[in-house]
């Protein structure tokens, strides 16, 4: 009994460290967290070019400014996460003052990155950051699916002078004979997002003129 006992044991001792070796020995899982960083005064300026097809006259007007998102604090959401409150500013093209636009909330989760504006709530990211994840977007709000994927990785990116040595691509589309709805997302490793291309439009059937909608393109242009 007590030798049977004894080899019971042994085999137990065995297995536990065999596992325990296993363990010790996979892989650490890179989620990549800092295409989404998060902290307190960090400020990123954006050039914004947008243009609006929903005028009466039929003729787009297009608008230029720039937007500023600044971390201002750090708060405790209600699901007890740690999120930041982020300040936006705009001032158009030949301004020199920065109006207060609104406030955003972000969020790192361990498996999305989320932003609450407008009172909404949009999964900007998902973790790990792997080539070909797919999420929708909305699944935190009552708006239409968008199913986003992410297209490129580590990819080199020029914009402004500013040069970044790994990006991120996500992609949504939904296109048919009469609309295309096109969003496109770029994210530098330790700085966020550094350009966002949206096109949302109705069509004239079958043709490539515009009827109604909106098109822009905000990019980054200073960090700190």
């Amino acid at each position: 009994m007590t030798k049977t006992f004894n080899c019971l044991s042994f085999l137990f001792l065995l297995i536990t460290i065999v596992s325990c070796k296993k363990e010790s020995l996979a892989p650490v899982i890179d989620f990549k967290y800092n295409f989404y960083p998060l902290a307190l005064t960090n400020v990123l300026v954006y050039n914004v070019d947008s243009t609006d097809y929903s005028g009466f006259a039929g003729n787009p007007v297009n608008y230029k400014f720039q937007l500023k998102d600044s971390v201002a604090s750090t708060f405790t959401d209600a699901d007890n996460n740690l999120a930041y409150r982020i300040e936006r500013y705009k001032k158009n093209e030949n301004e020199t003052i920065w109006q207060y636009q609104k406030t955003i909330s972000r969020t790192v989760k361990p498996r999305s990155a989320e932003e609450l504006i407008d009172n909404k709530i949009y999964i900007r990211l998902v973790f790990p950051t792997d080539l070909g994840a797919t999420w929708n977007a909305n699944s935190k709000n009552n708006l239409l699916k968008n199913e986003f994927s992410i297209t490129n990785i580590f990819e080199t990116y020029t914009q402004n002078n500013l040069q970044f040595a790994n990006t991120i691509i996500t992609h949504f589309e939904d296109k048919n004979l009469i609309e295309q709805d096109v969003i496109t997302n770029i994210y530098a490793q330790n700085v966020g997002l550094i350009s966002a291309e949206v096109r949302a439009v109705d069509l004239k059937f079958n043709t490539v003129e515009i009827t109604n909608g909106y098109e822009y393109k905000m990019e980054l242009v200073s960090f700190k």
